[in-house]
């Protein structure tokens, strides 16, 4: 390897420890305020670099969503691609979103901040990477269970509320589950559960 290649490897592998960081940060938070500071001694890697790979933390908080974006649609669509069912589709979807905010409890709460009090740039970005993507899925899984008179013929739009905001909520809202369930914090049997439970709630609502 070449003195050139392996200081642009270096370079890489600070931007992902930045990454790594911030989604690690956010996921122990209960909003993004983390600082960058935290970020940079979290990753162990200078601050100045947040500057240099991402311009600032608006930047790389977009680059976290990118990267979770990626992965999520990337299945999502495959998803929306293959030859079974729609009511399957969306049992997969809701299981597969439920499992994506318990890893990464910062998701959609991350979202909102870029959507509400990111800049206009970073507000559209966030709608075409995530929003838009996951609407076009849902008219598509919708229309195929109409044909298969499997689903009422919902608005996909209300259907991305309705999804987004049960599979969220548990993890937005985990200062509560100490009182609501009896336990310290959410683990993978509860999150099961719950998912088994909005799989349920909602394939037998959307039935026609």
């Amino acid at each position: 390897m070449t003195i050139k290649a392996a200081r642009r490897e270096e370079r890489s592998a600070s931007a992902e420890a930045l990454l790594n960081a911030t989604a690690q940060l956010l996921s122990e938070a209960s909003n993004i305020d983390v600082s960058l500071n935290e970020i940079s001694q979290r990753a162990s890697v200078n601050s100045a670099m947040i500057k240099y790979y991402f311009g600032n933390k608006e930047g790389l908080l977009l680059a976290v969503l990118e990267r979770d974006a990626e992965t999520a649609m990337t299945a999502l669509k495959a998803l929306s691609e293959m030859d079974i069912p729609a009511q399957k589709k969306l049992k997969i979807h809701i299981n597969g979103i439920i499992n994506a905010y318990f890893r990464s409890p910062y998701i959609n709460r991350l979202i909102h901040y870029m959507v509400e009090s990111g800049s206009p740039a970073a507000s559209k970005r966030v709608a075409q990477i995530f929003i838009e993507p996951m609407i076009e899925v849902y008219r598509d899984i919708v229309a195929q269970g109409v044909r298969e008179g499997a689903l009422r013929d919902v608005d996909p739009g209300l259907l991305y509320y309705c999804l987004v905001g049960a599979a969220d909520h548990i993890f937005h809202a985990g200062y509560s589950v100490p009182s609501t369930l009896g336990v310290a914090r959410l683990d993978d049997g509860i999150k099961q559960k719950y998912a088994e439970m909005v799989c349920d709630i909602y394939l037998r609502g959307l039935a026609p």
